[in-house]
């Protein structure tokens, strides 16, 4: 914390550290490194938060059970929370109350999640050859051309593909619910214009509609799917309602599809930037696993989280208030020195690798074992039919500028 007796002025230290700022987007570490050191807990000048970018304070709070996930439990005047709240409530207004595993608490949370990871979890233990018969599709497409983007023509492709397998969404509305979903990035983006929160309000509308429409189809016609599974579970006696499961299903769409998209492109340009990893990678096979965790610490494609006190507390002796949001930086925490050593090495053998990329505690990302699956098939693939692959001449990584992502906007390639 600073000190007291000889205070800094003011800093809106959300901004200053989030994606809107192009300084960050170009080296966030640059500015998060001294931050850590001297200010590892700091509240924002600005706003009803606090920004933790140290590993132990970070891992102390998304483990601790008393804090919420739920936006409603934030200062009522935070304007990034209010911007949710109003998306939010304009989408329940004709879906009913969210009640997804992203924000229920407690015994909800417990109850809600274990049925939804039941099924989730069986289905993508399955999804290997799913998964690689979808990649294969994607490079066979990109077969006999000199070049590609491989954000928009690779990357952002797979994800949304395995998740309409895994889910039973038809393949003629894939692209309608990549377009929706990659409309609803902004919804922490306090700078939006009114048509892009219109758009985001449709996306949300659209992946809803998509989902009502499909447990309807599902619940008279079962087929071998995740809806189908719920829907079965439920039949049997499961404690979950269909408002739970519908917003679990629109949870598990928007959460799976853009993060790994990122992952895999923000893989590609690590082992390009660094071709010793990326041969050993073709030599030996087998590392494709670790080289996944060390790409999920270096570069997580999510950027920060945050938790809400019901009660006045503190973390790592700061103190903080009842609705304060605490933000652990992610990029941050996966960088500190005090819990890894060389962090700013990137090791494909680094062992053990404890990153927080997918948070960590109760709220633990439950799509993470497909999300690794995908990432790994994705990135192996792509090398071992592209070895020579080489970012265009002249190309540097253009980062988004959407709080909370750690995505690059294009990424062009040679092969």
């Amino acid at each position: 914390m600073p000190d007291a007796s000889n205070p800094s002025p003011p800093r809106f230290l959300l901004f200053e550290y989030s994606e809107l700022n192009p300084n960050f987007r170009d080296n966030p570490h640059a500015l998060l490194d001294p931050q850590r050191a001297d200010r590892p807990v700091e509240h924002d000048g600005m706003l009803p938060a606090m920004l933790i970018t140290a590993y132990a304070a970070g891992r102390e709070t998304l483990r601790d059970p008393d804090l919420s996930r739920n936006f409603n439990n934030a200062a009522p005047n935070n304007p990034v929370i209010a911007n949710v709240r109003r998306l939010n409530a304009a989408v329940e207004a004709e879906f009913g109350r969210h009640d997804s595993i992203v924000i229920l608490d407690g015994e909800d949370h417990t109850r809600v999640r274990n049925i939804i990871a039941e099924a989730f979890l069986k289905r993508a233990a399955a999804m290997q050859a799913r998964v690689s018969e979808i990649v294969d599709a994607r490079l066979d497409a990109l077969s006999g051309r000199d070049s590609f983007d491989v954000v928009a023509d690779y990357a952002a492709q797979i994800p949304m593909r395995v998740l309409g397998a895994l889910m039973g969404c038809p393949d003629d509305s894939l692209d309608d619910l990549k377009r929706w979903t990659e409309a609803g990035q902004v919804a922490f983006d306090p700078t939006k214009s009114a048509e892009q929160e219109e758009l985001a309000l449709d996306g949300r509308r659209g992946i809803l509609g998509h989902f009502q429409t499909l447990m309807a189809a599902r619940r008279a016609d079962p087929q071998d799917d995740l809806v189908s599974d719920l829907l079965a579970a439920q039949a049997a006696g499961a404690p979950i309602d269909d408002n739970e499961i519908l917003h679990n299903l629109f949870a598990v769409l928007v959460a799976g599809h853009l993060t790994t998209s990122d992952l895999i492109a923000n893989g590609v340009s690590l082992l390009l930037d660094h071709p010793d990893a990326r041969d050993a990678i073709l030599a030996t096979p087998a590392l494709i696993q670790p080289a996944v965790e060390e790409i999920l610490r270096y570069e997580p494609p999510i950027s920060f989280t945050a938790r809400f006190p019901k009660a006045d507390g503190q973390v790592s002796r700061c103190p903080y208030h009842a609705g304060d949001a605490l933000v652990v930086s992610l990029i941050a925490t996966n960088r500190d020195p005090g819990r890894f050593d060389a962090p700013h090495a990137f090791d494909i053998n680094r062992r053990p690798n404890p990153h927080m990329a997918f948070g960590a505690g109760a709220h633990i990302c439950v799509g993470a074992p497909l999300a690794r699956l995908e990432g790994q098939i994705a990135l192996l693939k792509l090398f071992e039919r592209f070895p020579n692959l080489r970012r265009a001449g002249g190309t540097s990584s253009e980062w988004r500028a959407v709080p909370g992502v750690r995505g690059l906007v294009r990424l062009d390639v040679t092969v």
